[in-house]
């Protein structure tokens, strides 16, 4: 009984998720100190922020555009990733559309977002499809680098091995590449969950008449500080979910035989 109760001790010594919440709180009294020093219209205190959250979740309008810029997140990052993963692939197994492609990524990863939603709020306009535009066109390279770089990781050897028993191209992706590609793609896609929702929320705020960037540009013409914050929170909210919640047990699934 005492091993066990020892045990237990030990591990809960070592868990990350003791040192992770222990950061929270670090962050938490920085935050307070901050605010106490600096006037409230330029940094809310964490009680005015999680107060005026508070108030937020009991509207309807916090849950529209909730539901908006989750629905944007979800298509945007959906369609990045896919065009990023079926390009990549094609570049990795033939050398001259890499080529061929290569200055399209180096444009792509080169200009700047601002530049891109102006020119996407041309195209569309301000409406939904402005933003999942931004967030596919701007995410899709990052898999694709990703992608290629994981089918070059692959052993000569095994290459060597599926063509001495004559295996398809398809069977080759499947059996050989695909495999391969499972750890880079995780690293690329906690990136891309990042990375997707601060696209999504600058698209919002620059070009949309609706969602978390919209009312997060609201408050901050309206120099509601703690509205601000409040945004700002949900947003962290919003990619802890989505990396912890759903991307994190597909890894996790897929990379079990670490294990």
């Amino acid at each position: 009984m005492t091993s066990c109760l020892y045990d237990t001790l030990e591990h809960l010594k070592s868990s990350k998720f003791i040192y992770s919440i222990l950061g929270v709180f670090f962050l938490l009294g920085l935050w307070q100190i901050g605010s106490i020093y600096m006037h409230e219209v330029m940094l809310a205190s964490p009680f005015q922020t999680f107060n005026e959250l508070y108030k937020m979740i009991q509207t309807n309008v916090f849950w529209t555009a909730c539901w908006i810029t989750a629905k944007r997140a979800f298509i945007g990052i959906l369609l990045g990733g896919i065009v990023g993963f079926i390009f990549g692939i094609i570049a990795g197994l033939n050398e001259n559309i890499k080529n061929l492609l290569e200055p399209m990524r180096w444009m792509v990863m080169s200009i700047s977002p601002i530049i891109v939603v102006g020119i996407a709020m041309m195209w569309f306009g301000i409406a939904t499809q402005m933003v999942i535009f931004i967030a596919a066109f701007l995410l899709s390279p990052i898999v694709y680098v990703n992608t290629i770089k994981g089918m070059e990781m692959v052993d000569e050897n095994i290459i060597e091995m599926a063509n001495v028993y004559k295996f398809s191209v398809f069977q080759k992706l499947i059996h050989v590449y695909i495999p391969a590609l499972i750890g880079p793609l995780a690293a690329a896609m906690t990136i891309v969950i990042t990375s997707g929702m601060r696209i999504i929320i600058l698209a919002e705020v620059l070009g949309a008449n609706s969602g978390i960037g919209y009312e997060f540009s609201f408050a901050n013409s309206d120099m509601n500080t703690p509205q601000i914050f409040a945004w700002l929170i949900v947003t962290l909210a919003f990619v802890g979910i989505a990396e912890y919640l759903f991307f994190k047990p597909i890894e996790n699934y897929f990379l079990r035989w670490k294990n």
